[in-house]
C-alpha cells in the first residue's frame, strides 16, 4: 500500500483509544536480504538469527526482533544471498535498549567461500562503533559474494544485531568452460561414468562453499580418453616384456 498518512480508527459510539507505540516498518524491494536465511554461531535465548532481517529494528522489544549470540570466543552470524551480487553497500541498525558498544570491532566479510564459516571471506569494511538505536551504511564497492557475515574477533564477545540490510546487484550467473585432461581406467564413453564425475565435481565445489552450480559436458570426452587409456595399457605391456 501506498501513502503519507497512517490512521488508527475504531468505529463506532463512546470509543476509547488507547496507543502505547505505533510502528510503522517498510520492507525495502532492493534489500538482498530479504526473505533469505540467516544463521548464527550460537543463539542466547530467543535471540534467533532470522531477527537480523526481520525488518523490525527492535526499538521496542530487543528480544523479540534482534539476534544475538552467547558470551563466546569470536562470535559470527551469517545471511545467505543465495547467488552471487555485487555488493554495492551493507546498512546495520545497533540495539537501542542497552550495550551499543558490543557491536564495536565487527567485521563484515563478503565472499563466496564457506571456509572458517565465512569468515576468511574478504573484509567490506570494520565496525569502530553505531550509537544505540543508530543505522550506518557501510560502503562496499561492489565486492562480489554470496555470503554476508558479520564477524566479531576476541573472547566472551556477544554479537547482537538489530538489522542487517544487503544492497546492491545481481544475481551474477557466470557460464565457464573447463577444459580438464583426464587419465583414468575407466570409459568415459559410457554415460553414468560421464556423470559419475560430474557429480564428483559437484561436490568437490560445494565442500568450497560454491553451490547452484549446472555441470555439463560442453563435448564428449569419450574418443580422446579412450585413445589415451589405451595407449598408457601398451606401454605398461612393453615395458613389461623387457
Amino acid at each position: 500500500m501506498e501513502g503519507r498518512y497512517v490512521t488508527v480508527n475504531i468505529p463506532g459510539a463512546s470509543k476509547i483509544l488507547t496507543l502505547c507505540e505505533v510502528g510503522v516498518y517498510v520492507i525495502f524491494p532492493d534489500n538482498l536480504a530479504t526473505g533469505k536465511t540467516a544463521i548464527q554461531s550460537t543463539t542466547f535465548g530467543s535471540w534467533f538469527a532470522e531477527q537480523g532481517i526481520d525488518f523490525s529494528p527492535g526499538f521496542t522489544k530487543s528480544s523479540s526482533s534482534c539476534s544475538s549470540t552467547t558470551a563466546q570466543t569470536n562470535p559470527w552470524w551469517r545471511v545467505d544471498l543465495r547467488y552471487i551480487y555485487r555488493v554495492s553497500r551493507v546498512v546495520i541498525t545497533n540495539r537501542l535498549d542497552c550495550c551499543p558498544e558490543r557491536i564495536n570491532g565487527t567485521e563484515i566479510r563478503i565472499g563466496n567461500s564457506l571456509e572458517n564459516n565465512g569468515n576468511n571471506n574478504s573484509i567490506c569494511a570494520v565496525i569502530s562503533s553505531i550509537p544505540a538505536g543508530v543505522s550506518s551504511t557501510y560502503t562496499c564497492n561492489n565486492m562480489e559474494g554470496r555470503y554476508v557475515n558479520l564477524f566479531l574477533p576476541g573472547d566472551s564477545k556477544y554479537l547482537t544485531l538489530c538489522e542487517v540490510e544487503v544492497y546492491g546487484e545481481g544475481p551474477l550467473l557466470k557460464k565457464t568452460l573447463v577444459k580438464m585432461k583426464l587419465k583414468s581406467s575407466s570409459s568415459l564413453s559410457e554415460p553414468e561414468m560421464r556423470a559419475q564425475l560430474l557429480s564428483q565435481l559437484q561436490s568437490a565445489l560445494a565442500k568450497r562453499g560454491i553451490s547452484d552450480v549446472t555441470l555439463q559436458w560442453s563435448q564428449t570426452p569419450a574418443a580422446q580418453q579412450e585413445v589415451m587409456w589405451k595407449e598408457d595399457a601398451s606401454a605398461q605391456c612393453a615395458g613389461g616384456n623387457r
